[in-house]
């Protein structure tokens, strides 16, 4: 596994906010839209390599 970036550990810190108090209130805090935040919850699975960006080159 690659080292943990500082993208991966905002993320993580977003998702576990917005469980706690709901994604709206995690939107306003973290200054970002609500669809950002439901796409990572989706894709967390309690590993960090899930919080990776994805490759967007076309296959």
């Amino acid at each position: 596994m690659a080292s943990i970036t500082q993208d991966m550990r905002y993320r993580l810190s977003l998702i576990k906010y917005a469980e706690r108090y709901g994604v709206t209130k995690a939107a306003v805090k973290y200054k970002t839209n609500r669809q950002y935040i439901y796409r990572w919850k989706n894709r967390y699975d309690g590993s960090w390599d899930s919080l990776r960006d994805r490759s967007r080159r076309p296959h």
